[in-house]
């Protein structure tokens, strides 16, 4: 957690390891720019299936885009994904 810390950012004990897949790729968590306070009910908010189905729907999600999508562009795509 110092390590976090000492280099600029904002550390949390997101649980075991066994709880990770609740960090994974097209989850709430998952790029999407939260801030600490945010972070712990898009943890809570996980949901493997769900997550999974989203995950899925990812090159047809990130083709609409268009050609050239910026960062914001994405986040806000992973953020939709979960409303």
């Amino acid at each position: 957690m110092s390590l976090v810390d000492d280099t600029g950012f904002d550390p949390y004990d997101a649980g075991p390891l066994a709880d990770s897949w609740r960090q994974q790729p097209n989850s709430p968590a998952y790029c999407t720019e939260l801030t600490l306070d945010e972070l712990p009910a898009a943890l809570a908010a996980a949901d493997r299936a769900k997550d999974a189905a989203i995950r899925d729907s990812l090159p047809e999600r990130f083709a609409a885009l268009g050609a050239n999508p910026t960062v914001d562009d994405v986040v806000e795509m992973n953020r939709a994904a979960h409303r």
